[in-house]
């Protein structure tokens, strides 16, 4: 498959457009769900530890955001920068997605106030800002895990990073409406026409409770759903603009 390449505003059709340029500050290239365990520690002392970090007030960061799901037909694929900040998420991406055989790219771009949406070399199409997440609440996800299940925090875990680094690490399942936020319309379709109650969830979060990696998989009857998202490159937040070429 194609990979898409993040949005930053270009015209022209093929080819896909170029990653942007990470943003400054720490890397935290998101490592595999199964991280592997530091050497032990006192659990109790650690579990304080990241129940403090996903219930600090959350700081403004931009980041490099990668979304790759598959299920048995289709494959899709986000990946651009994103911008938090007063609760809000904007950012530009490129998409790819995959069905038998035929491929689609598009764009997206969210600012505060609009949504831009381009199917490849189209017109943009501005609509009010849509209500759905560039990317799903991890901080409700460790929340909800940690209550049904205190053992599904393992402990301190390793990030892949460019100056190295650790983060905290949970496993268990939850039920598909804590975790739809993950998935975009086309899955979650699927997901309740397979009646998939629930989704085993792999979290990963780095030492400040900010996601590093999320990976849910959801089946049921045959049927197979894998979604990973992944922040990366943290820095500082800044104002998404619209497209460069309206």
């Amino acid at each position: 498959m194609v990979l898409a390449a993040a949005l930053t505003g270009c015209s022209g059709s093929a080819p896909a457009p170029k990653p942007p340029p990470a943003p400054s500050g720490r890397s935290a290239a998101p490592g595999p769900a199964t991280a592997s365990a530091l050497a032990p520690a006192d659990p109790a002392q650690e579990l304080a530890q990241l129940r403090a970090a996903i219930e600090a007030p959350p700081q403004p960061f931009s980041a490099v955001l990668t979304v790759q799901l598959t299920d048995d037909t289709r494959t899709a694929r986000r990946l651009g920068v994103v911008n938090v900040a007063d609760g809000l998420q904007t950012g530009a991406l490129g998409l790819v997605s995959s069905e038998q055989g035929a491929e689609q790219q598009a764009y997206l771009t969210v600012t505060r106030d609009f949504t831009y949406t381009r199917v490849s070399d189209r017109a943009w199409v501005r609509s009010p800002r849509s209500p759905e997440p560039l990317f799903a609440d991890h901080r409700a996800m460790a929340r909800a895990l940690l209550q049904s299940d205190p053992a599904a925090f393992r402990g301190r875990a390793r990030i892949r990073t460019m100056r190295s680094g650790t983060g905290f690490h949970l496993v268990g399942r939850l039920p598909l409406t804590a975790v739809a936020d993950a998935f975009d319309a086309t899955a979650r379709e699927r997901l309740a026409r397979h009646r998939i109650p629930d989704c085993g969830t792999d979290l990963l979060l780095d030492a400040d409770g900010r996601l590093s990696e999320l990976t849910l998989t959801c089946e049921a009857d045959g049927y197979r759903l894998r979604s990973t998202t992944g922040l990366a490159e943290f820095g500082p937040a800044a104002e998404t603009p619209p497209p460069d070429d309206l």
